[in-house]
Parts: C-alpha cells; structure tokens; sequence
C-alpha cells in the first residue's frame, strides 16, 4: 500500500482515510485513472493526496484481481453470509473487461465460473480486511488514531469498502462509495436493526452502469427499514467515471464537489484531520 501523510506536524494521533481503486475486479492499481465517453475519474492515489492535504493520513491499498486466481483464507466472516447472486450486477461490466482483456466471459450459470467471480470479489475483502487490521494494529507507528478510520473507494473498490464495513461488520467509523452498492454478501444477514454498522455516504453517476442504478436504490430501503445512518448523492452528467471536482447533489439540495462533500462525511463522523 501506499502511505500518504499530511505535511504539518500533528499535536496529537490523526484520523486515517483507506481507499481501495476499482477495475471490476479485473485491472487497476491505486496511482491508476480510468476515461470513459470523455471523461476521467481521479486516482485513489489521487484522493490521498487531496485528503492528507486536509490533515487525514490516508492509505491507498493494493489487493488481489481475479486474474490471478486469488485463494480464499475464510477469515473475517461465515460461509454462510456469502450472497453469489448479489454480483450479478456487477457481471456485464466485469465481461466488458474481460472482452479488452482478451478472455473469455464469465457464465455465472457455471458453478465452477461462478466460483472465479465470488472468489475475486470476495479475495479482495480479505486483503482490505487485512490492511485495516495491519494499520489499526500499527497505529502508532503510523501516528493514527485506531479508533478513527474511514473506508472509501471506487466501483470495485467502492464495493470491496462495502464488503468490508457493512459485510464483514470490521469496525470503522464510517465508508464512502463512489460509483458501488453491496455485492458479495447477504444484506438482509450482515446489516440489520442490531449489527451497528457504520455511517455510509454513496455517489452515483447520472447515468451510472445499470447494475449500479439498479441495486443502490434496494439498498438504501434496507438502510432505512434498519435504522443506518446513510447519505446518496447524484454526480450530474456523468456515467460511471467522474473527478474529484466535479459537482455533486445530494437530499439537501446543495451542490457541492465530490471531493467537499466526502470532506463534510469525514469531519462528522471521524473528525477534522487538523
């Protein structure tokens, strides 16, 4: 991972951000952009900077990519959370992926296919959860507070957040999606009126993939019906890929840009970096 400080000295331990890039699972890296229809989105690496600018030590992860066969461990969770089904609507995009890539696509009527995509998914949770216990683990010696650490990334990466927080129920303050919903493990199982997950803020492009659009309103019902404390908010003229700086609209009918609204999320629920 790289490890991404603020420039001024500190009187006490900071809030720490880890971000985790997207790439269907497929491709990416966290120094990485992707362009689609004439627009770029911004790096992982990117957002580190922009938020150690604000004062937060931020994190941005490197995990293991479908392509390269990941092996589950099974730690951090049960079996039986697990939901294949939920990737479903992640599975046009990932083919689309594979097709540049040159491999075949992924039938999810196939067991041992459908294997290939749960693992991926799934072995990218794993390594999250592993980077979030290394950095709480190793607080002081990153100068970070344990106790105030948010989650955030985007599309896979945005989904791997998820998994991590809300899935595996690894104690954060707080995750950020942009442009991702929940997919891998079972809502209805990991997020109820008792499991105390924590504040959750999501972005979705205007005219986002439809395997996005479809899921993301399903689950912001379930965040109502259990009581999450969550936000959505709309990036206006956009598809999938979008910048930090571009305008946002959330329920309060403010814009404000991507980056300034995630800065809002993160001041209330970890605290200013300064």
């Amino acid at each position: 991972m790289d490890v991404y400080y603020p420039t001024e000295m500190a009187s006490a331990p900071r809030p720490a951000v880890i971000l985790t890039f997207g790439g269907a699972f497929h491709r990416g890296s966290p120094r990485l952009t992707f362009q689609s229809g004439g627009a770029q989105d911004t790096s992982m690496g990117n957002y580190c900077r922009r938020f150690a600018a604000r004062g937060y030590t931020c994190f941005a992860i490197d995990y293991r990519l479908t392509i390269e066969g990941p092996v589950l461990s099974g730690e951090g969770y049960q079996e039986e959370w697990l939901e294949p089904d939920s990737l479903l609507p992640l599975l046009p995009q990932a083919n689309h992926i594979r097709e540049t890539m040159s491999l075949p696509p992924i039938d999810f009527d196939i067991p041992e296919q459908r294997k290939v995509m749960v693992d991926g998914v799934i072995a990218a949770a794993e390594d999250l959860r592993k980077a979030v216990l290394h950095i709480r683990g190793s607080a002081a010696d990153y100068d970070i507070d344990p106790n105030h650490i948010v989650l955030g990334g985007f599309s896979a990466g945005a989904v791997t957040s998820w998994n991590v927080a809300h899935g595996m129920g690894v104690p954060v303050s707080g995750v950020f999606l942009l442009s991702g919903s929940d997919a891998g493990f079972d809502v209805t199982k990991t997020v109820t009126t008792s499991s105390k997950r924590p504040p959750i803020l999501m972005f979705m492009g205007q005219y986002d993939l439809p395997g996005a659009l479809t899921s993301v309103p399903a689950l912001l019902a379930h965040y109502q019906k259990v009581g999450v404390e969550h936000e959505f908010a709309w990036v206006p003229g956009f598809g999938h890929f979008y910048p930090a700086g571009s305008a946002s609209l959330g329920g309060d009918a403010v814009s404000m840009s991507v980056e300034e609204r995630i800065a809002v999320f993160l001041e209330h629920v970890i605290g200013s970096g300064r």
